[in-house]
This record gives structure tokens, sequence and C-alpha cells, in this order.
């Protein structure tokens, strides 16, 4: 059927135009035309400006050409899975927008970039040619080999005319030359110069070296470095051991378990023996056939003597200690103990110990004058005192020394750092707990309050939903609101729905509520999208119904489609955004009691 036209007349109501009733029989006719042809479906695409969208929630947008037609572009043509350049000699360029990339499936073309989106490899089965440089900076799994130009680079390894390197310098070879940093493992039967590798052995095809098994056999010279070990012989610096202990001997000194012959002594287990029987001593014993004369500083081992014994002027030196006069001292750097044998006890009637305190009967006093007495102890350690009486008892008013511990008192406390008391520290102008997630509490005594800056507040709770109060003299009270709703209540919320997927606005409770009224703002602040819209809810506990009106946007069309149904014991108000922007919705409602 042709377009019929509508005669609007020459002038404006000059009755020469067609009649209201002719006209709107031209305008349903072409209407049944349009709805009754093949087209757009308003229902399930929208064109709007230059966009063509699906209106359902996740619906496909199709092109399909008819029999062996195709789809057309300018200068692309989509025919069946191929897409075919119109144009001659033109490539094919796939340009994302801004930042973005070309993906396909889990492959993403960044620039010159080629990698993975998923954690799998990039896998190239039928190989994979290079004239020029190739550069992999993760991991890439080639089937059918790689056949790279000269200087291309892969990870940090460079390929070269007859030689692989790495530019940290830990593996190089070429012109059959190997180098590395790291380990290199071979097969056995390896050749590498004149070695060659064996299961467990290594040999020299000269003959000048072969060991393998633990076994190992040289002509040249073994060197090893100190802590080496051959046998049961551990060779260190200057020594040399058995792990036996039937020798050891370094730094000059000689030792074993055998029996050792110098000259006419013979030096067996704990024992000197002289052939001609003119000295024997061993297990501390000491016999001589001779005259035993001891000069300088000798040791000797167990002594007994019967009668007196006299020392010298020069003093006498028993291990580490030294006698002399009244002075009785030690080998360097050694201390001096005294420790008496079993119940025993070490008593000095009078003890000066750095000629400044000393020890009498039951005082420790300082013996210079003026000096102070000073008890500290090492590290984090205490100084314990079971019962103390310090000045007879008083230190500025402060009562110590009773027979059970008392509470102190004083006058003024001056504190110039942090204070912790038990549960709370104080530190310049701030009071807080000290235990992790407690409470600061504060209460008076008795019916008394707690005042911050002139303000007293109540010493118990009010009832739900009260509010403080003032009475304009410094004291809080709880008091009710003036304005008391009871047939409905007043909601103000806000939810973020970032899907064109039918998501959940609110809800409310369908045995408390009859329904509700909103007033609702929306914002896509993406695309600067902005609308205000009503909308009333209602239900009979098995089906909701929702109205929306007074819609007002910047935008060509709504940014949502509101509905409702009922889930459980809820009645949910739902959303079917246009796009999967993150897009706000204030509101406020009003529920209505059933």
């Amino acid at each position: 059927m042709a377009q019929l036209v509508l005669n609007v007349g020459t002038n404006a109501n000059d009755g020469t135009g067609d009649t209201l009733r002719d006209a709107m029989i031209k305008v349903n006719t072409n209407f049944a035309e349009v709805y009754a042809s093949p087209g757009v479906d308003g229902t399930t695409i929208s064109v709007t400006g230059n966009e063509i969208r699906a209106v359902r929630t996740n619906d496909d947008l199709v092109f399909e050409p008819a029999g062996a037609g195709s789809v057309v572009f300018p200068a692309i043509t989509i025919q069946g899975n191929n897409i075919l350049g119109t144009r001659s000699n033109e490539d094919i360029n796939l340009v994302p927008a801004g930042t973005g990339n070309v993906v396909f499936g889990a492959i993403q073309i960044e620039g010159t970039t080629l990698s993975s989106t998923d954690s799998t490899t990039i896998n190239i089965n039928d190989g994979l040619i290079v004239d020029g440089t190739m550069t992999v900076s993760g991991t890439a799994t080639f089937q059918g080999g790689i056949n790279a130009g000269s200087g291309s680079t892969i990870g940090n390894l460079t390929l070269a005319n007859g030689s692989i390197t790495d530019s940290s310098g830990a593996i190089s070879f070429g012109n059959e030359n190997l180098t590395t940093t790291g380990t290199m493992t071979a097969a056995t039967g390896s050749t590498f110069g004149n070695l060659t590798l064996a299961n467990g052995s290594i040999t020299d095809s000269s003959g000048a070296i072969s060991f393998g098994n633990e076994n190992i056999t040289t002509t040249g010279t073994i060197t090893a470095a100190t802590g080496s070990v051959f046998g049961t012989i551990t060779v260190a610096n200057g020594s040399i051991t058995d792990s036996g202990g039937s020798i050891s001997f370094g730094d000059e000194n000689l030792s074993t378990t055998g029996t050792l012959t110098t000259g006419t002594l013979t030096m067996a287990g704990g024992s000197i023996t002289d052939s001609s029987g003119a000295i024997s001593f061993g297990n501390e014993n000491l016999t001589t056939t001779g005259t035993l004369n001891v000069d300088g500083l000798s040791t000797l081992g167990a002594l007994t003597v019967t009668g007196a014994v006299s020392f010298g002027g020069g003093g006498v030196t028993v291990d580490n200690l030294t006698f002399n006069d009244n002075i009785i001292s030690s080998s360097s750097n050694a201390d001096i103990r005294l420790e008496p044998g079993g119940t025993g006890s070490v008593i000095i009637s009078s003890l000066t110990i750095d000629d400044n305190i000393n020890i009498q009967d039951n005082e420790i006093t300082t013996t210079a004058s003026n000096s102070d007495l000073k008890i500290t102890p090492a590290g984090t350690g205490q100084v314990q005192i079971a019962k103390a009486n310090i000045d007879a008892g008083t230190i500025d008013g402060t009562s110590i020394g009773q027979t059970t511990p008392a509470a102190g008192t004083f006058t003024t406390l001056t504190v110039t750092s942090a204070l912790t008391l038990e549960g709370i520290t104080i530190d310049d102008n701030t009071v807080k707990t000290n235990s992790s997630n407690a409470n600061l509490e504060l209460s008076g005594n008795g019916t008394g309050g707690v005042t911050v800056s002139g303000f007293t507040f109540p010493t118990s709770d009010g009832t739900s939903n009260q509010f403080i109060k003032t009475d304009g003299l410094g004291t809080l009270s709880f008091a009710t609101a003036g304005a008391t709703l009871n047939n409905s209540d007043l909601v103000d919320a806000t939810t973020t729905v970032a899907s064109s997927a039918t998501s959940i606005m609110n809800s409310f409770a369908k045995a408390t509520y009859r329904g509700a009224k909103y007033f609702i703002s929306i914002t896509d602040a993406t695309n600067s999208r902005f609308e205000v819209v009503e909308a009333n809810v209602t239900h009979d506990g098995t089906n909701a119904y929702i109205s929306t009106f007074g819609s007002t946007t910047d935008y060509t069309g709504p940014l949502t489609t509101f509905s409702a149904d009922i889930s459980g014991s809820d009645v949910r108000v739902l959303v079917t955004n246009i796009s999967d922007n993150s897009t706000v919705f204030k509101f406020q409602r009003i529920t209505f009691d059933v």
C-alpha cells in the first residue's frame, strides 16, 4: 500500500484540509501497514540516534542475511564466518578505543604484544617463522618449532649465528664452547674436552686423573681445602685429626691413643717412663731416684706435704691463683670464686668492695663521702625486696612498709612522659585503652554523672529511638522525637547496581507493609546520565505490582526498567539497567502498614 499523506490544508484552520476523522483513519492505516510488515520490533530492538541496541536483558544483536547474501559494510563484508576486505589492497584493522585491547577468547593483542588473558600459555601448533626479531617475555609453547632470524631474543636468551647468550651472563655457548654460572646436567657418557662423564666416575683420556665410586687417583698434586675429609682423616687449618680418636696433631701438638716413644722416654696413657729407670711418673704420681728441683713457674699434679711449708717473698702460684703477701690474685681476666663444700658457708667478718661499698654484719654502706648506694638489675631483671622500710616508712606523705600493701597517697604527681594505669594510657592530651578493641568507660560514683566540657551526661539509658537533649544549663537527658509515625515508616537509602541483569534495588517485609512509595534519583556517572522518577508498589500477598511515573532525565530514554515480585517473606523492587555501567540509586521510601 502506498503511503497515505495527511492533507493539512493551504493555511491554518482554512477548512481545506482533511477532517480530524479522515486524518486519524490515514494515520491508523499507515501504522497498521508498518506493524504488519517485517522490520524493527520495538520490544526487542531500540534505535536511538546513531545507536542500535538490544532491549531485552542478555539478548544477542544478530545481523543475518538471506540465502547466500552477506552482511556488507563500506569496506568490509562478513560472509559466513569470514571477514573480507572489499577495497583493493587495503588492510583489515582491528583498533580498540583508548587503552582498550583486541581480545580473541583468551588471546589479547595490546599494541604489538600478543598475550594470554588467563593462566594458560599461548600454544602455536604449526610452527612459527620470524624473519626479524622475536621477543618472548613470558612463557610460550611452540609445537611445530621456531625458525627465528639471527639476533632474535627469547626471554634473556639472544640467538646469534652459532651462539646462544644470556643477558645476565649466566649462560653462554657457541662455536663448541659452553659456559654457565648455574648447574649443568649432562647424560652419562658425555665428553667435555679430555674428560668423560660416566655413571659415578670422571676419567681423563690422558690418564692424568680418574675418580669415581669414592676412589680418586691422580698423577699430579691433590690440594684440599681446610675441613676436607679423606676416609677417617680430617684436614683442618694446621691440624690433622682421626674421627676414631686414635690420632690428633696440630699447632705442634701431637696426641695418640697408642704408645709414643721419644729417645729413652716412653709416653703411654697417663704415664711417662725412662728405659733406664731413672724417672717414672703417671696417674698423678711422680717418683725419681734423684733430686727433684722445681724452678720458675712449675705445675705439679697431686702434692702431699706432711710438714710445715714456707714460701718466700716471691709468692706462690696454685693453678690460676697467685698468693703474695696479703694479696690473692688470678691470672689475666680470670674470676676469683670462693665456693664452700656441702652445707658450708663463706664467712667474711667485714668485706669492702671496690673501695666504695662495705658489707659488715647486716649492713651495706658506702665508704665514699656523700656517695649513693645503687642496686641495678641486669637486662629485664628486677630488684625484689620481700619487706622494705624506707626512711622510717614515710616518703612525701606516702605510707610504705605496712604489714599488708596499702594504696599510696601523693600530694602532687608529675609525669613527664606517657603514664600507663592498668587498662589505660594517658599521653599528652590523649586517654586511650591498652587492650585491643576495649571500650574507654567513664562513670561517676553513686548517683554522680560524667561531665565533659561542662556537659553532664545521663547515668542511665533511655528508650529505643530517643535522642539526647540539653536543658541549656549543661545537663543532658533523653527525649522522644516530636513527630511520631503510627501507620507508616520512612527510610533513606542507596543501592549501586553494575549490571544489565535484573537486580534488587530494595525490599520490604510483606507481612508488615501493604505498599510503598519511592522517590528515586538514578545516576550513571560513566556516561553522565541522570534521571529522577517516582514509583508506587503494592501487593496482595502473592503478587507484587509497581507503577512508575514523573520521569525526568537528560537522556533520550529511561536508564532502567522497574519491576516487582515477592520472594519468600519480602516484596522486592527490581531494576534492569540499559547497560553494565555502575548505576547509583538514591531513594526515599515511605512504607505503609498492613
